[in-house]
This record gives structure tokens, C-alpha cells and sequence, in this order.
């Protein structure tokens, strides 16, 4: 086998682990699952699991990675997108208002936004791991700074407002964002559209893009 086709193959064995812990956390929970029984689920053995992750938490932070690495491409506005600070607002409470819509059962066994893997377990992990805390910090980070890049270009467009410091609005936006989605996942009724109004006012975005 070729160096890319050796390459390729450890590739499909790290995502094939990462969608079974995946699926083993949708039906479990973040704690429950064996790593025995997600390597079985995967169809690998403990040996191919160590050659991509160090332990549990190492596993965990890859997990951790993909399903917000994922939710931030999805909501985030990137490329052009993303000189338009209102493009992105539309995106992250259109998710939000669709995760919001009652689903029928009796309760939400996992995160209506980062499917499941629900954000208050991701915080317990986070409390009792420093490499899953520090990972999370960074990705919350990276948001912050996509968000910071939109908020500079809309203030050189003149849709956001100029006494508002982009970096520390960002953080506001981010921080609100976080605390929108654990509202939503524990069923606390929002009125989206107005606090996605509310916020582009309180930036300065014009109506038009409000």
C-alpha cells in the first residue's frame, strides 16, 4: 500500500472510531460507553484505538473537536460570508430556532445543536479534565476570533457601530451563544427573532440586515 493509501486508511480508522463514540454517546451518555464497546461498535481493537488517541480523554477532545469544530463551520459565517456580521446572526439563531421546535418526545436526550453531545456534559468533562477544558477554551476562542473578524469588517462597512470594540463585543456575542444553547436544551421558551433584533441594534446593524 502507498504512503497516501496507508494515510488514507488511518484516516478512515480515527473517523470510524469517532462516529462510534459518537453513536455509543447518543445512547449513553458521555460516561457510560467502554472503550472497549466503541472500538466494537467501530469494528477495531483496543490496539487501533491507541494508535490514534492517547486515552479516554485524548478520544474525548477528538469527539469534543468534531462536533463543534462542526456546529462552528455550520453557524459561523466563513469566506465571504464573513465580512457580514448580520449573515451570521441569521445563521446562529436559524439553528437556534430550528433545535427550539418541539420535537414530540418527552425530552431532548442529547443537544439539539451539537447533536449528541449535549453542552452541559461537555462542561462536567471540561471540569474534571485539563485537556479537555484547555481544548474547549481554545475552540470557544477560535469562535471569538471568527466573530471578531465579521465584527471588523462590518464596522469598515459602517454596519457596526464604531464605539463598540470588536474583540469584546465578540466575546459578548460568543458567551450569550453558549448560554442560548443551554437554555434551549433545557426547554427554556425564547422569543429568537426578537433577541437576534435585539442584538443587531445593540451593534448597530442597519434594519435591512436585522
Amino acid at each position: 500500500m502507498s504512503s497516501s493509501g496507508r494515510a488514507q486508511a488511518k484516516q478512515e480508522t480515527r473517523d470510524a472510531l469517532i462516529q462510534a463514540g459518537l453513536a455509543a454517546f447518543a445512547a449513553e451518555g458521555l460516561d457510560a460507553p467502554s472503550l472497549d464497546a466503541i472500538c466494537a461498535r467501530a469494528g477495531f481493537t483496543r490496539g487501533a484505538f491507541y494508535v490514534h488517541f492517547k486515552d479516554r480523554d485524548d478520544f474525548l477532545v477528538a469527539v469534543m473537536e468534531h462536533v463543534l469544530g462542526g456546529f462552528l463551520d455550520a453557524v459561523i459565517a466563513t469566506g465571504d460570508e464573513a465580512n457580514d456580521l448580520g449573515h451570521t446572526l441569521d445563521r446562529f439563531t436559524g439553528a437556534l430556532a430550528s433545535a427550539a421546535r418541539p420535537t414530540g418526545g418527552r425530552g431532548r436526550a442529547a443537544s439539539p445543536l451539537l447533536g449528541p453531545v449535549q453542552l452541559f456534559r461537555l462542561i462536567e468533562a471540561a471540569a474534571r479534565s485539563p485537556a479537555i477544558r484547555g481544548r474547549l477554551v481554545a475552540i470557544i476562542d477560535e469562535a471569538i476570533g471568527r466573530v471578531e473578524g465579521a465584527a471588523r469588517s462590518g464596522q469598515t462597512r459602517g454596519t457596526v457601530r464604531h464605539d463598540v470594540e470588536p474583540r469584546v463585543g465578540a466575546q459578548l456575542l460568543v458567551v450569550a451563544a453558549l448560554g442560548l444553547m443551554g437554555a434551549i436544551e433545557l426547554g427554556v421558551p425564547l422569543d429568537l427573532p426578537a433577541l437576534r433584533g435585539a442584538v443587531a441594534r445593540l451593534l448597530g446593524a442597519s434594519e435591512g440586515e436585522a
